[in-house]
């Protein structure tokens, strides 16, 4: 299992439009081979250092059962879904992407909100 992060940073004029199209897009990609959840974080500016400028900071974290799937995404889809983005919002986000890959598991994951 491994972890596929896409941090958004999505300008004032465009947040409630952004978060109004957002879930659709997630549910899009949930659909593709391998992808089995996803959760939308809030972050705060002052906590990353940066000065509140009106922006919203979201990350989305997609739980992806193996790197082949993946790279699946990566090479078939991704392109499509990123387009779909820029498309409807132009230059009025920012997306940085990461993958995490697990090493442990502590705890009960079925028991949090």
């Amino acid at each position: 299992m491994l972890i596929y992060e896409v941090n958004l940073e999505v300008k004032e004029e465009a947040k409630f439009g952004f978060a109004g199209w957002l879930p659709e897009h997630i549910d899009k990609i949930l659909k593709c081979d391998g992808f089995k959840a996803a959760q939308w974080f809030f972050r705060n500016h002052e906590e990353e250092g940066k000065e509140p400028n009106g922006s919203q900071l979201w990350t989305i974290q997609y739980i992806v059962e193996d790197q082949k799937s993946l790279d699946n995404y990566l090479n078939n889809h991704a392109e499509k879904m990123r387009k779909e983005a820029t498309d409807k919002f132009g230059d009025k986000f920012t997306a940085s992407r990461r993958v995490l890959h697990l090493l442990s598991v502590a705890g009960d994951f079925g028991q949090m909100e």
